[in-house]
């Protein structure tokens, strides 16, 4: 599979499966790349997990990048595996912004109605802390009445490798250096979220009650001492949309965390 890159502005990249790969890596991979193909095909790949009616989207990103450096010092796609990298201390994406390091990516558009499922495999290496893997983000022009955030996916070193919703409960642990297989369902019918890890539902709850949401992956830096490098790498990658099934709509709880 190989994609197009067209330049938008300083610190993001749009996405389509079109083209040529990126720039060769310039930095060491913290894992041997014939150790991430070989680890890639040990979890069989599944369709989208729950609901009925689903239909596959295509694929169209943003890349978003520490905004003084250039975007192949951060971010690689080889041989079908999507790398993201920061450095501690790494500038913000964007001139003036104010958020922590992060290489993302961005997926467009945002949805409004029915229901998304993200699922990819990803991997962090076993010796790297506290970032944010995987969120869903509220759209920019809601973001203050409802919060910035409805779920986030923090990746911490403990327990041999654990995933955490937030800072806080804890889905999976014993992931150091291996490939996972994440499924995360958004149903705005029923403004509930779904969090299946290697296909075990480990998490339900409620959104914020916005209207408007989109998702990222990749790498953002977390406040819990980070470790001096952060890396994500993602293969496998799909998105699908239904209607949804109607269920009631209850409401969520505000989240204000960094995003």
């Amino acid at each position: 599979m190989k994609f197009r890159f067209a330049i938008k502005k300083r610190g993001e990249w749009r996405v389509t499966r079109d083209g040529k790969t990126t720039s060769p890596d310039t930095c060491r991979l913290s894992l041997p790349l014939a150790v991430l193909l070989a680890a890639s095909v040990s979890i069989a790949a599944s369709a989208q997990l729950g609901g009925a009616g689903w239909v596959s989207l295509p694929l169209s990103f943003k890349v978003q990048w520490p905004y003084n450096v250039p975007q192949d010092t951060r971010y690689w796609f080889t041989n079908g595996i999507y790398h993201c990298l920061v450095c501690r201390g790494d500038a913000p994406f964007a001139y003036g912004n104010r958020t922590r390091p992060r290489t993302e990516q961005r997926f467009v558009p945002d949805y409004t109605q029915g229901e998304i499922q993200y699922q990819a495999k990803l991997m962090a290496p076993s010796n790297e802390t506290s970032y944010c893997v995987f969120q869903i983000h509220t759209g920019n022009a809601q973001s203050h009445a409802y919060g910035a955030t409805t779920f986030m996916l923090f990746w911490f070193s403990h327990d041999g490798g654990s995933l955490h919703v937030y800072g806080g409960t804890e889905l999976a642990k014993d992931l150091r250096g291996r490939w996972f297989q994440l499924n995360v369902d958004h149903n705005l019918v029923t403004r509930t979220i779904k969090v299946w890890i290697n296909r075990e539902l480990v998490w339900t709850q409620r959104d914020n009650g916005a209207g408007d949401f989109y998702l990222k992956d990749g790498v953002y830096q977390q406040g819990r001492n980070p470790s001096l490098k952060m890396e994500t790498y993602i293969t496998d990658l799909h998105l699908w949309t239904s209607p949804g099934r109607p269920t009631g709509s209850p409401t969520g709880e505000k989240r204000n965390h960094d995003s």
